[in-house]
C-alpha cells in the first residue's frame, strides 16, 4: 500500500475510535442525573457537536475547504439559531406580533381591544 492509503487509513480508524468513545460518553451522559436540566442539555449538545465535527471534517473532506467555506457554514448557523429563537422571541413578545393571522380553515384571528366599543366598563 501506498504512504498515502496508509495515511488516509489511520486517519479514519482514528474517527472511528473517536466517534466510539463520543458514543460511549454520550451513553454515560444519559445515566447521570442532572440537578439542572441544562446542564444535561449543555453536555448532550457539546457531545454531538464534537461527534458532528469529526464526521464533517474528515467524511465530509471539511477540513480541507477554503474560508469561503467556513463562512458560508458559519452564516447558516447564524440563520439558523435566529430561526430557532424567533417563536421564543415571539412569545415573549419581544418581536411584535402580527395582528392578523390566518388561521388553518381561513378564518383571521383579529387582536384587536374592544374596551372602547363598551363605554370601556368591564
Amino acid at each position: 500500500m501506498s504512504n498515502d492509503m496508509n495515511h488516509h487509513i489511520k486517519v479514519y480508524r482514528n474517527v472511528f475510535l473517536g466517534l466510539l468513545v463520543l458514543t460511549g460518553f454520550t451513553v454515560g451522559a444519559s445515566y447521570i442525573h442532572f440537578d439542572a436540566l441544562w446542564l444535561g442539555v449543555a453536555l448532550g449538545l457539546a457531545i454531538a457537536f464534537a461527534k458532528g465535527y469529526l464526521v464533517a471534517a474528515n467524511f465530509m473532506h471539511l477540513n480541507n475547504e477554503k474560508s469561503f467555506m467556513y463562512l458560508t457554514l458559519a452564516i447558516s448557523v447564524v440563520f439558523f439559531l435566529v430561526l430557532f429563537f424567533m417563536p421564543t422571541l415571539w412569545h415573549n413578545d419581544l418581536l411584535k406580533s402580527p395582528k392578523h393571522i390566518p388561521l388553518q380553515n381561513g378564518e383571521v384571528y383579529n387582536d384587536i381591544d374592544h374596551s372602547d366599543n363598551h363605554g370601556g366598563h368591564h
